[in-house]
C-alpha cells in the first residue's frame, strides 16, 4: 500500500489517492472538512492561490522516511511516535521549515503530515496538524 500510495501521489493522481483510500472500506481519517472527500481537499490545498501546501510531496517524503508500529499500525514518521529522538526530528529537514521543526522538537509534538496503515495494507490515516 505504501509504494502504491507514492505512486499515485508523485502522479498528482487525486482520483487513485481517493480509491485505495477507500479500497477497504471508507477509512482513511484526514484533516480538514470532513464534509469533503480526501482528494477534493488534498487538491485544493495544494491549488490555493496566496499559500498553496505541497501535501502531496510531502505524503510521498513523509512515506519516505523511517516508520514505527502500534498495535497493529505502522506510522510514518518516527517524529510521531511518542518519546522521538532529534534524529527523528532531524530526518524532517526539507520537508519542513527549520522554524517548524525546531518548534515540534521543542514542545515534542510532531503536528505535520502523518500516516498510518495497518499490518494488512489499508490505508487507515493521513492526518496534518495537531
Amino acid at each position: 500500500m505504501r509504494e502504491r500510495i507514492i505512486k499515485a501521489a508523485v502522479a498528482c493522481d487525486y482520483a487513485g489517492l481517493q480509491k485505495l483510500g477507500d479500497e477497504k472500506g471508507p477509512s482513511v481519517r484526514f484533516s480538514y472538512d470532513p464534509d469533503q472527500d480526501m482528494a477534493t481537499t488534498w487538491r485544493i490545498q495544494e491549488e490555493w492561490k496566496d499559500s498553496p501546501q505541497p501535501v502531496l510531496a510531502r505524503l510521498v517524503h513523509v512515506l519516505n522516511l523511517p516508520f514505527y508500529q502500534e498495535g497493529n499500525l505502522y506510522w510514518w514518521p518516527t517524529a510521531f511516535r511518542e518519546g522521538a529522538t532529534d534524529a527523528d526530528f532531524d530526518l524532517l529537514k526539507g520537508i519542513y521549515p527549520e522554524a517548524m521543526i525546531a518548534d515540534m522538537r521543542k514542545e515534542k509534538s510532531y503536528i505535520g503530515m502523518r500516516v498510518g496503515i495497518s499490518v494488512d495494507g489499508d490505508w487507515q490515516a493521513a492526518i496534518q496538524g495537531d
